[in-house]
């Protein structure tokens, strides 16, 4: 089964599929320019002899008062050996060297009997399409069509002699087709003539239709001009507009041009799932002027949407001469506010002028150069989201609740301290032999506890004595003893040991360990099972204790597992809680929300919404990807303010004791031959190193 493409495949290969049509499109003009001077070298000396001079063909068009366009579809068979031209006439040769030669236009003859013809101002062009220049020499004569727009008068047809021509490519066409427009838009807009427009598109004698080679051009052009809607070719792309909420889907095929129309307006989505884009509706007009000027692209109007579209006076003229819509002055931004320290809050967002601004308001304001974002204290939040919300191209995520609620003091007046005063606890019910031996970051960690009612994950480094603090908080609420202690297999007996070593007034009688499922896991005041264990006796469980400690807390980390669904209901019903471990997060923070959830049950409800802050989500074709990570340094701060305090080795290296060597007596009988030798032969060693 393959691996879903990643977002940055898809787009690496649209870039590769972009450069291949790129260079396909550059082979296939280089091939044309090719076959065009081919035909140009062949055709110069016949066509020269035949064109005559074109010394008036670059006069100033200004000085002629008003122009006719003139589109001929000439005879092969016909000869123009004595055909002269007007002597105040403009011929327009186009541009090029190539094109001087004569090899692809004629110029003929006006009939003096045409009443409606005035030379000294008209403008000739003639066209030839590319299925007419393959014609065999045998052609019966053709029908030439006048369409002269000459101080608002529309000409009639005239029938002309033609020169012979030969093959032409698709380069020369289209320089023809652009001194048409021209020409066309020099003379200004002419009246709509039905019965002109009915003989333009009447077929030639030969089957072929004029308007198929010069003509559209020329009626896009003064349909653009009129400002009568353009006629979109019958293979045109359909595609509709479906509204959703405040924005718009597009659905629809690919299209080049039409991509880089949407890739230009400001509120652009790309969905990656339904492969569709989605706009705002501020967009929708300039989208929909745009996809007019697309002749391949044919989209379907929203209903009753007419009130988004925008004013011909304002975006009309623009549209037609870029064909782009006319971005809005400000653009829609979108961004979060992320907690920084226990003072301070960000606002990650892209610039904006006017909430740059209101930025500036703010008395707090300071600006981080390296990360280039804004930041604040947090007696401002309430102030800056108020007024946030009055911009309306602005849309700034508040801070989630459950940090609102967390941080309540701070939002109310910001204290510039970097950890929150403890009070100090009154530890005069537990054993003094517990208290007395309490180093001072242990005696913290009590306290904290304490301030927390007992429910807290205590994640000192390994070393620090996580063990010792959690049985001075369980002393501290004994009178709401049964004790349950889970914790793994290994260590059982450990902690038999310390209750003993830490609590004198504990009789060992009630110090229960469950070593195996027929053991009853209530039968002492504290209780100490394993993991393993405490899934088998899941029904034997009742009454739930109230106070609760857990070793290793990072075992629960999958809520999917047996132990996991067993110890969290035991956790979300205890009165106290006291999760104990050196490493609580192993790799991602989604191993972190189901102890969250034991301490606090009320913090995140839902996994989904933790995951959308913390864990970086993704939405793929599968399902939800919670297997990432974002907002670390938000969390962090979230945990160390609510349930969690943790202390690394040198955080508190100056308070803790001297290294302690102890020796531990093995009786020789009960250990294999093969240990005991490697145990002599590591005393004789180390005899050895201290004789020398």
């Amino acid at each position: 089964m393959s691996l879903p493409l990643t977002e940055e495949q898809r787009k690496k290969i649209e870039e590769n599929r972009q450069k291949a049509l790129a260079r396909r499109a550059e082979k296939l003009l280089a091939e044309q320019h090719q076959n065009t001077v081919s035909g140009s070298s062949i055709a110069s000396k016949p066509s020269q002899s035949k064109q005559g001079p074109s010394r008036h063909l670059h006069q100033d068009p200004s000085k002629s008062g008003s122009h006719g366009v003139v589109f001929k579809q000439q005879n092969p068979r016909s000869s123009s050996d004595g055909d002269q031209r007007p002597q105040n006439s403009h011929s327009f040769q186009l541009g090029t060297s190539e094109q001087a030669k004569g090899t692809w236009q004629r110029q003929e003859e006006m009939p003096a009997a045409c009443p409606s013809h005035r030379p000294p101002n008209q403008v000739t062009l003639a066209g030839i399409s590319p299925p007419l220049a393959n014609s065999p020499p045998e052609v019966s004569s053709e029908q030439l069509w006048v369409y002269g727009v000459e101080q608002g008068q529309i000409q009639a047809p005239h029938k002309t002699k033609s020169t012979p021509f030969v093959n032409t490519t698709h380069e020369p066409l289209a320089r023809a087709k652009n001194f048409q427009e021209t020409a066309a838009s020099s003379s200004g807009q002419p009246p709509k003539d039905p019965e002109l427009e009915a003989r333009m598109a009447r077929p030639s004698t030969s089957g072929q239709n004029v308007s198929g080679s010069v003509m559209p051009r020329t009626e896009e052009r003064l349909q653009q001009k009129s400002g009568t809607p353009l006629h979109k070719a019958a293979g045109s792309q359909q595609g509709t507009c479906i509204k959703i909420g405040d924005r718009f889907q597009v659905k629809i095929g690919y299209n080049e041009e039409l991509i880089a129309v949407f890739k230009s307006l400001p509120s652009r989505r790309y969905d990656p799932a339904t492969k569709t884009w989605n706009f705002s509706m501020t967009d929708y007009g300039a989208l929909m002027k745009a996809a007019q000027h697309l002749q391949a692209v044919a989209l379907q109007p929203l209903e009753g949407a007419e009130g988004h579209m925008e004013s011909p006076s304002t975006s009309s003229s623009i549209a037609a001469q870029t064909c782009l819509p006319v971005a809005p002055s400000l653009a829609f931004v979108k961004g979060q506010c992320i907690l920084i320290s226990r003072a301070r809050f960000e606002a990650d967002i892209s610039y904006s002028e006017d909430l740059i601004a209101l930025f500036k308001q703010m008395d707090s304001r300071k600006y981080d150069v390296k990360t280039r974002k804004w930041n604040f204290l947090l007696e401002e939040y309430s102030k800056l989201m108020e007024r946030v919300r009055c911009l309306p191209q602005v849309q700034l995520d508040p801070l989630p609740k459950t940090l609102t609620l967390a941080f309540a003091a701070q939002l109310q007046k910001t204290s510039l301290r970097p950890v929150a005063d403890i009070p100090e606890a009154d530890l005069s019910r537990v054993d003094s032999k517990l208290v007395s031996n309490l180093l001072p970051f242990q005696r913290v960690g009590v306290n904290f506890a304490i301030a927390k009612r007992g429910r807290l994950l205590l994640a000192d480094d390994m070393g620090l004595g996580k063990t010792i603090q959690a049985i001075c908080i369980a002393a501290y609420y004994r009178k709401e003893w049964p004790l349950l202690v889970v914790v793994p297999s290994s260590v059982r007996f450990t902690w038999e040991q310390a209750f003993r070593q830490w609590l004198p007034s504990l009789s060992p009688d009630h110090i229960n360990v469950v070593v195996t499922g027929k053991d009853h896991p209530t039968a002492g005041l504290v209780n100490i099972v394993s993991f393993d264990l405490l899934s088998k006796l899941e029904k034997q469980l009742k009454p739930p204790f109230r106070v609760v400690i857990i070793d290793e807390s990072h075992f629960l980390k999958n809520i999917k597992t047996a132990r996991c669904r067993t110890a969290v209901p035991l956790l979300k019903v205890a009165k106290r809680v006291i999760l104990l471990s050196g490493t609580p997060a192993m790799s991602r923070p989604a191993e972190l929300y189901t102890q969250i959830l034991a301490v606090r049950p009320t913090f995140f409800p839902q996994f989904h919404t933790f995951g959308l802050r913390y864990c970086g989500a993704k939405r793929l074709p599968w399902g939800w990807d919670y297997s990432g990570s974002s907002n670390l340094g938000e969390l962090k701060l979230l945990l160390e303010e609510t349930v969690m305090l943790r202390r690394l080795k040198g955080d508190v290296l100056c308070q803790l004791p001297a290294k302690q060597r102890k020796m531990v007596v093995v009786a020789p009988g009960r250990i294999s031959a093969r240990t005991r030798a490697a145990l002599d032969a590591a005393a004789k060693e180390m005899t050895t190193k201290d004789s020398t």
